[in-house]
């Protein structure tokens, strides 16, 4: 039903524990989770990639970590800072702050590669489960049937103004990474 036009954004999310789980890689976090069946707690907003994410981790796991959902995830941020949950999976935008002041340990990211905002933190696939990889990526569709010379504008138009240096300092800061490429491109991506 729609003609894809042009990608334009990806994103990520990242798992973070309280500062005081002993704990400083998903590794060593199934450890000690294992170790203390059901001491662990992990928040997240009800219905969202979050808890799709935790569950699956989880699962793939093992790990008897409780569940808390909450009505959205800021909720659940707000309760690990202050110490009333243990883990959390967020966007790298929300939580990058965070981390980088020490208030939450940063310990894997769900993209398929390192996150320019946190470069330090490996991907959930380098850290042993490829199955809790996980990216958004935004674009623009039309109609289907849409003229190709429509669309060949509309991609070129979004591509050249994806190379804007102002365009992309404010996309990051929403914890967005540009994506240019083909119409061909985003229908593989989509498929």
């Amino acid at each position: 039903s729609f003609e894809t036009i042009a990608m334009l954004a990806s994103s990520s999310h990242v798992l973070v524990v309280a500062p005081d789980v002993p704990a400083t890689t998903v590794g060593e976090l199934i450890a000690y989770a294992k170790a203390n069946p059901g001491k662990l707690t992990f928040g997240f907003g009800l219905g969202t990639p979050p808890q799709i994410l935790g569950e699956t981790l989880k699962r793939i796991t093992g790990t008897n970590i409780a569940s808390i959902p909450y009505r959205g995830g800021a909720q659940a941020i707000t309760d690990v800072l202050g110490g009333r949950i243990h883990m959390n999976i967020g966007t790298v935008a929300t939580l990058a702050p965070l981390i980088r002041d020490g208030k939450l340990k940063a310990l894997a990211i769900t993209s398929t590669t390192r996150s320019p905002d946190l470069p330090d933190v490996p991907t959930m696939a380098e850290s042993g489960y490829p199955a809790v990889t996980s990216v958004s990526y935004y674009g623009i569709l039309g109609p289907a049937g849409l003229a190709a010379d429509v669309v060949g504008k509309l991609n070129r138009d979004v591509n050249e103004s994806l190379k804007s240096t102002e365009l992309r300092a404010s996309m990051a800061k929403l914890g967005f990474e540009p994506v240019s490429g083909s119409p061909q491109d985003f229908a593989a991506r989509l498929a």
